[in-house]
């Protein structure tokens, strides 16, 4: 079981990367890459990740993590940010935790949506696009709670 302070540390970078998304409507790589460094060094070095996940767990979810937002960078709905993103979240989290992620990450957007929908409805129309890695961080928060990674808090 990860220790409570990795996880808050990663809850503190997932609000620092939609907070950046929010503001700048981008994901820079200085936010991603040292997380992605930190995480494949631990990865190598200890045999297991951050969150406990194995080498090939983690491969699979990075992979995965990568090509299912990837449809949604084609279509031009999600920027390359976000992919990248969800890329070093399943990095973190391993496979059967990014697919609870984007489960987690798409309710958020949905929500998100609705909320943009009914704000544009009775007041000016916000952006065309929303701030995906707010969702994502959503879901990424939502999987470290219910996952027990702050250690049953």
């Amino acid at each position: 079981m990860p220790q409570a302070w990795s996880a808050g540390a990663l809850v503190f970078w997932a609000l620092v990367v939609a907070g950046s998304d929010i503001r700048q409507r981008r994901v820079p790589n200085s936010f991603l890459l040292p997380v992605f460094v930190v995480a494949a060094v631990i990865q190598l070095t200890e045999g297991h990740g951050i969150l406990g996940t194995s080498a090939t767990d983690a491969l699979f979810g990075m992979t995965v993590g990568a090509v299912l937002p990837f449809s949604g960078y084609l279509m031009r709905q999600l920027g390359a940010g976000d992919v990248k993103y969800a890329a070093v979240i399943g990095l973190l989290c391993g496979l059967a935790g990014i697919l609870q992620i984007i489960l987690w990450s798409a309710l958020a957007l949905g929500l998100i949506s609705t909320a943009a929908w009914a704000w544009s409805r009775w007041r000016e129309p916000l952006a065309r696009r929303l701030p995906a890695a707010v969702a994502i961080s959503a879901g990424f928060v939502a999987h470290l709670i219910l996952s027990g990674s702050f250690g049953g808090i």
